[in-house]
């Protein structure tokens, strides 16, 4: 696989916030920038592996597009990991979740490709990689503060 982004954020609600906001994916485009919609795909429980979501994401030079989001592990309050199928980049989200305290945490943000090839590596993957950066560190950013203003 090859890392695209990873970002961390402290923030200042409690690891099972956290965990159940961002593992139910139906949010995800409210905190994090080109996701335009989001919806279940299945009636699998939020986290569970093999539950699936359909994905419009906003794709430079491409438009927008539907994408299938697979949920593939889970850890309450530890770990979430999806997978999606947007050829040729497939990738692949992994979320860290730490408790810091009763009150915080700290949440791992990151994003792989899982294609392998040595053209994708030279040519897809760095554009990939720079954009990806970019909507990671506004994302994060945003995630705290919806988390925090959560706890209001």
């Amino acid at each position: 696989m090859y890392l695209l982004t990873e970002n961390t954020a402290e923030i200042a609600c409690p690891v099972s916030v956290a965990y159940e906001y961002i593992t139910n994916l139906e949010t995800f485009g409210e905190w994090f920038p080109g996701v335009l919609a989001i919806e279940s795909a299945n009636e699998l429980a939020h986290a569970a592996p093999g539950k699936t979501y359909l994905e419009t994401v906003a794709i430079p030079m491409r438009g927008n597009r539907k994408v299938a989001i697979t949920a593939v592990a889970a850890e309450p309050n530890k770990l979430f990991v999806t997978e999606g199928q947007l050829p040729p980049l497939m990738p692949r989200m992994e979320i860290e979740f730490h408790s810091i305290d009763a009150g915080a945490c700290r949440v791992v943000w990151r994003m792989f490709s899982r294609n392998d090839r040595l053209l994708a590596r030279i040519t897809l993957l760095p554009l990939a990689r720079r954009i990806m950066r970019k909507r990671a560190a506004i994302g994060m950013k945003r995630l705290a503060r919806v988390l925090e203003g959560r706890r209001a």
